[in-house]
């Protein structure tokens, strides 16, 4: 009986324990609401003789590093309250742009497009957006992304971005 009883826990029960958890872990999270707010920041990336690190961007020092350069500076800050499928774009210097649109707002993260749009004008000398990069992301809740790199007149643009 109590070897019977074994059999049936390790071919009967478990493998149903394991698949429920193998799909409740894959599965998404599931839509909170429709909307969020979001955070952006926009730094200046420079190589300096004496390093310089705004105090507000010290906890993303580790992840700014990457880019290689010494000092940074915070150029732009915005934060707004977006719609799922509503775009927010913050201007950035030089005629940058970060355009961040929600899709699926979840408990504990928000899945968006993030796109890095240049301004040019055109031959009638109209502003026209030129999209430099997008890509769809999912952002865990209150944890900065940071990406970006594109050359400035002095440095180059970072932008970092959370939702709340």
């Amino acid at each position: 009986m109590r070897q019977t009883f074994r059999r049936f826990l390790l071919f009967a029960v478990w493998p149903v324990c394991v698949a429920g958890w193998l799909v409740g872990a894959g599965a998404p999270a599931a839509p909170v609401g429709d909307e969020t707010r979001l955070s952006i920041l926009a730094i200046r990336a420079t190589n300096e003789p004496r390093p310089h690190i705004d105090a507000e961007l010290e906890p993303l020092r580790d992840a700014l590093a990457r880019f290689g350069y010494n000092s940074l500076r915070l150029v732009v800050k915005g934060r707004q309250t977006v719609k799922v499928g509503k775009a927010w774009e913050q201007p950035m210097p030089e005629d940058y742009a970060l355009r961040l649109t929600p899709t699926e707002i979840g408990e504990d993260r928000v899945t968006l497009t993030c796109a890095w749009v240049y301004y040019v004008k055109d031959a009638q000398g109209r502003r026209a957006a030129r999209v430099l990069q997008q890509v769809p992301l999912t952002l865990i809740k209150g944890k900065y992304f940071v990406s970006g790199g594109w050359r400035l007149k002095e440095g180059a643009l970072v932008g970092a971005f959370a939702a709340d």
